[in-house]
C-alpha cells in the first residue's frame, strides 16, 4: 500500500508539472502582450511548483521500512521482509524495532529447516547485542539474543551448552522483569526448565565433574508455569502449546500432551518453523493413540 501510493503521487506529480510547464509556456507567449504583470504570474507559478512539490514528497520519500518488513515477516516472506528491515537500517542504523525485529528475523530464518548452519543465528546475536545496547530497558533485545544463542548452542560441546543455558536463563528473566508480557520470554525459559529438568541426577554430577560447572537444575512444573503463563498472553501460538505438550509428554501425561498438541493443530500458521511443529505433532499424537 505505501508503495502504490509513492507510486500515485510520482504520476500525480509528472502530470501537474507538465501541466504547470505548459501553462508557463503560455503564459510565456503572452509576455509581449502583458509585460510585468505576467512575469510577476510566472514567478508564482514557481512558487506553486515548489510548494507541492514539497507537499507530495515530503512524506513519500519517507518509505517505512519497518512496516514494509513487518507485513513481509508476518506473511512468512522472510527473505523480503530481510530485504526491507536491511534498507532501514541502512538509512537508520541504530532504530531500536530495526534491530531487534532484524534478530527476530535471523533466528526465525536458522530455525527453518535446511537454513540451520547458515550463520543466521550469529547475526542475529549481533542485532541483538546492538538492540540491548541501544534500548537496555527494552525486552526484545534479551529475548532474541537468548533465542540466538540457544540456537547456536545446538552446534557447540557441552561446556558451552551448560555455558549457554546460564546466560539464557540470565536474559530472559531480564526480559520478564523489564516486560511481565513478553510471552516469547515465558516460552523459551520453559524449554530451558524442560530440558534441564531431564538430566538425571548422574548426568548432572558427571557433568560437574568433567567440566568444573554446575548444570542448572530444570523443573518440569516450573517448565508448565512458564508455558500456562506464555499461553496465557498469547494463545494463539503454535510453539507455546507444542513445548508444552512435549512436557507433559516428557512427564507421561499423555493425555494433557495429547490435548495440548490438538490445541496446536488449531492454531494458525504464524512462523515457518510451524510447518516443521506440525508434522512432529502428529508423530507425538500417532505415538499416543498406539499406546
Amino acid at each position: 500500500d505505501i508503495i502504490f501510493l509513492y507510486h500515485f503521487k510520482v504520476r500525480f506529480f509528472v502530470y501537474l508539472v507538465f501541466l504547470t510547464l505548459n501553462i508557463i509556456y503560455c503564459k510565456i507567449i503572452l509576455y509581449k502582450f502583458l509585460g510585468n504583470y505576467l512575469l510577476r504570474k510566472l514567478f508564482q507559478s514557481f512558487i506553486i511548483i515548489f510548494f507541492l512539490f514539497k507537499c507530495l514528497f515530503s512524506q513519500s520519500f519517507h518509505i517505512n521500512y519497518e512496516e514494509l518488513g513487518d507485513n513481509c515477516f508476518y506473511n512468512l516472506d522472510y527473505e523480503k521482509s530481510f530485504e526491507m528491515y536491511e534498507k532501514g537500517l541502512k538509512n537508520n542504523p541504530d532504530d531500536y524495532n530495526l534491530n531487534w525485529k532484524m534478530a527476530r528475523l535471523l533466528v526465525n530464518l536458522g530455525e527453518v529447516p535446511g537454513n540451520e548452519k547458515k550463520n543466521y543465528f550469529s547475526e542475529a546475536e549481533k542485532y541483538a547485542n546492538k538492540s540491548i545496547k541501544l534500548n537496555p530497558n527494552r525486552s526484545e533485545g534479551y529475548t532474541f539474543k537468548s533465542a540466538a544463542i540457544g540456537n547456536l548452542a545446538f552446534y557447540s560441546g557441552n561446556k558451552e551448552k551448560i555455558i549457554a543455558a546460564n546466560t539464557m536463563i540470565m536474559l530472559l528473566k531480564k526480559a520478564i522483569q523489564i516486560n511481565p508480557k513478553d510471552h516469547i520470554a515465558y516460552s523459551i525459559l520453559g524449554s530451558i526448565e524442560r530440558m534441564l529438568a531431564g538430566i538425571s541426577w548422574f548426568e548432572r554430577t558427571i557433568g560437574k565433574i568433567i567440566y568444573s560447572i554446575s548444570i542448572p537444575e530444570g523443573s518440569y512444573n516450573d517448565a508448565i508455569k512458564y508455558f500456562l503463563k506464555a499461553i496465557e498472553i498469547d494463545n494463539k501460538l503454535i510453539r507455546h502449546h507444542y513445548e508444552l505438550g512435549l512436557t507433559y509428554f516428557d512427564m507421561k501425561e499423555y493425555q494433557k500432551a495429547k490435548n495440548e498438541f490438538e490445541k496446536a493443530l488449531k492454531c494458525p500458521i504464524q512462523l515457518k518453523a510451524d510447518y516443521r511443529r506440525l508434522e512432529l505433532i502428529k508423530e507425538k499424537l500417532n505415538i499416543i493413540s498406539n499406546r
